[in-house]
């Protein structure tokens, strides 16, 4: 008898982290979710909103580089993600435009006041600060081993702040490196779903590869 109902898994026993045991159900997030991370899936293991196991894959083609105003829209793409998960819709929106504008502007100007403007406002909110301090947290050693971009280190506040200075700058964004998809489901473990898309949404992960580019090296 076909007990998943529209294709839906129902939820099996396990013991959560205070040894109790709750309903575990599996779930796949991604590759289209919004404000998630492009080609991006998540096979998770659920006990209530608690995300207790995470496999990532990566879905589709990479991204090529392409130009700055592409990178520069990728990287307000982002910022647009973790303002609205964290429930900032006015400064989202404010993102949003300057977004749009970038993608207009091809390689003529962009609204440098505007992006300065969205930056001195990000780095004013005590509300954001508070609500985002102490969550995923990475050391640079961990880092370099998940295969993640350099300026991933911190929480998801710190690297909030970078992704919006990345934005308001003049200097070119397509240098950003890709990241190695193989790890990202370990950073979300212990998390709720929805710390969870907040910390991979500050991630600002313009490109994800299904492979280590150091372990390429090693066996290319």
């Amino acid at each position: 008898m076909d007990m998943s109902p529209g294709g839906i898994p129902l939820a099996g026993g396990g013991e959560d982290r205070d040894g109790l045991e709750m309903d575990v159900l599996k779930v796949r997030l991604g590759p289209v979710l919004p404000y998630w991370p492009a080609g991006l899936v998540l096979h998770c293991s659920l006990q209530g909103d608690v995300v207790t196991e995470a496999r990532a894959e990566v879905l589709g083609a990479e991204e090529e580089a392409g130009d700055e105003a592409d990178a520069r829209a990728r990287s307000l793409d982002n910022l647009v993600s973790v303002l609205a998960l964290a429930g900032w819709e006015d400064a989202a929106a404010q993102a949003r435009r300057l977004r749009e504008v970038a993608l207009g502007a091809g390689d003529g100007p962009v609204d440098l006041r505007g992006l300065e403007r969205l930056q001195r406002r990000v780095r004013r909110s005590r509300l954001l600060r508070w609500s985002l301090r102490g969550l995923g947290p990475l050391t640079e050693e961990e880092v370099r081993h998940q295969g993640l971009p350099a300026d991933s280190a911190g929480d998801t506040y710190d690297r909030l702040v970078r992704m919006v200075d990345r934005a308001a700058t003049a200097s070119r964004l397509g240098d950003r490196p890709a990241a190695f998809a193989g790890h990202l489901g370990t950073l979300v473990v212990g998390l709720d779903l929805a710390a969870a898309r907040l910390v991979l949404a500050s991630l600002d992960l313009h490109e994800l590869r299904a492979h280590h580019a150091q372990h390429e090296a090693a066996h290319g």
